[in-house]
This record gives structure tokens, C-alpha cells and sequence, in this order.
């Protein structure tokens, strides 16, 4: 296929990694001089990048795959990622189609050109890749920040997790490559957001850990401050810690991915801490920075979850203090280890322990968010919702509002908190 003047248009479901790798995909198409468009039925190639982390993602992966040939019948389908690369037998039924994994997406481009009315279908298994499959342009850019993958992959069996089937054995970005291209970013952009599957799980050939490539960040020259997504508990260590807390170089918050406050349950998870490990790390870095933001993911109804296990998780919870949690019910997946498991939590039950752990959660952010009032934070501003009202996230990672018609898109600026009203903060801009 020819690419000059072709529309192409993109569906991104689920992660930042995904995210990423259609972003990269779409420079590469305007690149080749085809042209991005936002209606569907305008396009000649429709790109979904698919995710397959719950039985909800995948039910949305076919949806849209559907949704596009309903709306666009001549389209060329370009389907990739999660959902793909475990259901390859599904796309046997489409005629004209690229369907590939999570392996190749840095082909699709010369993939798009090779199609010649026949349908392409590269799925393969993901545990024998150990290089990290580079685009030409290594980031992505939102309307404020940019993302920067430098990693992909997971060793961690847990029992639960898809992951490692769909993306496959860790492997990392080298870090020399990482370093030149947040030299660059940073002359432009105030955040930039460091991302992967299992990020903090970085080693590259060179033998450089995510400890060493932190210092290495460290030192760079240039205002501009760094976002650490989602890591595992197991992985950070008391360096680590010590490197960010209150570090203006660093955003003040880790995401650590807690699951189940119960240790019998982390135990059939096949996680690797207990809760007092877990608890332990969160008292240090409390020590080292009493406001640090620590939130986390949690899963509700894991098979064999018993009313003890739930109030023991309750307990855990309370201790603990997250300033957030993202909450989400257990979802089945094929190949996983607890797949065989037949002790399965009814739906009912489910439901209610999540809006416990819900409003348990509220009730706790609000508490954290309290702290902040009178205090001075700095927040990175971006596409204001209401021409009245400015917001951004602070150096703590939670969204500030500031009541003025003065564009502060992109601009960092020093907000005194001034109110809290439900759970969102307002405050003064004070230079």
C-alpha cells in the first residue's frame, strides 16, 4: 500500500506503553506522508492497539475491532498488542487485516506497506524476545508531559498476571539512549515520565539498574523534574528512596503496587513481600518525607478471598494510609497459574467489599489531601476544562485548581493550597 495521502486513524486501549507505541506508530505514518484523521469513517486505515489485563479489556478490544468495520467497511484493520497476541485464532474470520502482538509493532509501518489485498498475521510467543524492539522516535508527548519508555517485559510470575504471556521476559531501552533523549526533551518540557511494564525493574546490556540510571538522571543539567510510574515493592530499595525524597529533580510519589492487604492472599498471588515488608518501606520513606504521595492498585475478590482475608486487608489498609488507590475487582485470565482455581468470590460479594475499599479510600485521600492546606506546592499546569479555572498536578502528583482566566498551560508555578473542597484542592499562584 501506497502511503501518501492515506488517512489512518487510531484506537489506544489500555496502558502508557501502549500509548507510547501508537504514538510512535502515528509519527512514523505522518513521517510517510499520510495523514492522521479523527473520523473513522474517513480513514483507509484504522490502527488498535489492544490490551488484555481483564476479561473487561478484552470484551472493549473486540468491541472496537467490530465498532470499526461496522463504520468503515473498506477500512484496512491494523489490530496489535495484548488482546492479539493471546486470541490469535480470533482474527481468522477478517479478511483484510494486519494482526500481529506484541512483537513487530515497530514494523507496522512496513507491514501497512507490504499489505497487497491478503490478509497478514504475525503472532508470535513473546518468552523468547529479549531485546527491546526500538521506534525511531523513543517518546511520546501528551498535551503537557512527556513519556519515555524504557522498558517492557516481566519476570514476575504472579498468578494472576497475563503479562508476562502477552509481553513477554523483561528487557530494557540502554541507557545511553535514555540520557540523550532527556537531554533534549527537557530544553522543552517541564515533566517527563519514565514508563514500562515493569519499570523499576530496568537493566539494560550495560549492566546500568534503575538505581544507576536515576543518579545518571540526577545529574543532568536543566529544569525539568521526573515522574516515576507504577513499581513493584519488592524492587525499590532504601537507595532509591533516598535519591528521590524531596528531590526537586523527582515528583514525590511512589506508586507501589500493594494487590491484597491480606498475606494469605499476596501468598496465592505469588507476590513477593508480606505486608509488614510492605508496611516497613512505607514508614521509611514517610521518614525520609512525611507528605510523600504513596498510592498503589488493589484488587478486590481474589478466588479463595474469605471474609477474614477481607477484614484483614481492611486492617492493612488503615495502617498503611495510601493517598490513593486505583480499585479494581479480580479478573480471570487464561494461562495464569489461579486459572485453575475453582474457589471463586461471588459477584455480590465483590461488589460490596469494593465499595468498602472504596469508601475507605476517600475517606483517607481527603485526610492526606488536608495537609496541604497553608502549605506551598509546585504545580506544572496544563489544558485548563474551564477557561475560569487553571489545573495541574503538583510535585506530589495530585491536581491543584486555580481560579483565573490567565493561560498557565506548560508553566510551572508555586501554589499556596488555600481549600479543600470535596477532594480537590484550590489554591494561589504566589510567583
Amino acid at each position: 500500500m501506497q502511503l501518501k495521502n492515506k488517512k489512518f486513524f487510531t484506537i489506544n486501549l489500555g496502558c502508557r506503553s501502549n500509548a507510547y507505541e501508537t504514538n510512535c506508530i502515528s509519527t512514523e505514518l505522518i513521517k510517510n506522508n499520510a495523514l492522521k484523521t479523527n473520523k473513522l469513517s474517513d480513514a483507509d486505515i484504522c490502527i488498535i492497539n489492544t490490551c488484555s489485563v481483564t476479561n473487561k479489556a478484552d470484551s472493549k478490544s473486540k468491541y472496537f475491532i467490530n465498532k470499526a468495520l461496522r463504520e468503515n467497511k473498506n477500512v484496512l484493520l491494523v489490530v496489535m498488542g495484548c488482546f492479539s497476541q493471546t486470541n490469535p485464532d480470533y482474527f481468522k474470520q477478517y479478511k483484510k487485516i494486519i494482526a500481529i502482538g506484541n512483537k513487530y509493532k515497530n514494523q507496522v509501518v512496513n507491514l501497512i506497506k507490504q499489505y497487497k489485498a491478503k490478509p497478514i498475521i504475525k503472532i508470535e510467543g513473546m518468552m523468547q524476545l529479549d531485546k527491546f524492539e526500538e521506534f525511531t522516535n523513543i517518546s511520546f508527548i501528551d498535551n503537557t508531559r512527556v513519556f519515555l519508555k524504557i522498558q517492557d517485559g516481566c519476570n514476575f510470575m504472579c498468578s494472576y498476571c497475563i503479562i508476562p504471556f502477552s509481553r513477554g521476559r523483561q528487557r530494557s531501552l540502554d541507557h545511553k539512549k535514555i540520557i540523550n533523549e532527556i537531554k533534549e526533551l527537557s530544553t522543552q518540557y517541564k515533566e517527563i515520565v519514565l514508563t514500562g511494564i515493569n519499570t523499576a525493574g530496568y537493566l539494560d546490556e550495560s549492566g546500568c539498574n534503575f538505581y544507576s540510571l536515576l543518579k545518571k538522571i540526577n545529574n543532568l543539567k536543566g529544569d525539568f523534574r521526573i515522574r516515576i510510574s507504577s513499581i513493584e515493592p519488592f524492587q525499590i530499595n532504601k537507595q532509591i528512596i533516598d535519591l528521590i525524597s524531596n528531590n526537586p529533580r523527582f515528583v514525590q510519589q511512589f506508586h507501589l503496587c500493594l494487590q491484597s492487604g491480606s498475606n494469605k492472599i499476596l501468598k496465592l498471588m505469588n507476590r513477593k513481600y508480606t505486608i509488614k515488608e510492605f508496611n516497613n518501606l512505607v514508614k521509611y520513606m514517610r521518614q525520609k518525607n512525611k507528605l510523600v504521595s504513596i498510592t498503589t492498585d488493589y484488587m478486590v475478590g481474589f478466588n479463595n478471598e474469605t471474609d477474614a482475608d477481607f477484614s484483614e486487608s481492611i486492617k492493612s489498609l488503615k495502617m498503611i494510609k495510601f493517598s490513593d488507590m486505583h480499585i479494581f475487582p479480580f479478573s480471570m485470565r487464561k494461562f495464569t497459574a489461579i486459572s485453575h482455581d475453582k474457589n471463586i468470590v461471588d459477584s455480590t460479594t465483590i461488589k460490596n467489599r469494593f465499595d468498602q475499599v472504596q469508601k475507605l479510600n476517600e475517606s483517607i485521600k481527603k485526610k492526606y489531601l488536608k495537609q496541604f492546606i497553608s502549605k506551598t506546592v509546585n504545580v506544572l499546569f496544563e489544558k485548563p476544562k474551564d477557561k475560569n479555572i487553571q489545573e495541574g498536578h503538583s510535585n506530589y502528583f495530585f491536581k491543584v485548581y486555580v481560579k483565573t482566566c490567565k493561560q498557565l498551560h506548560g508553566q510551572d508555578k508555586l501554589v499556596k493550597i488555600k481549600s479543600l473542597v470535596g477532594n480537590n484542592l484550590f489554591g494561589e499562584i504566589i510567583n
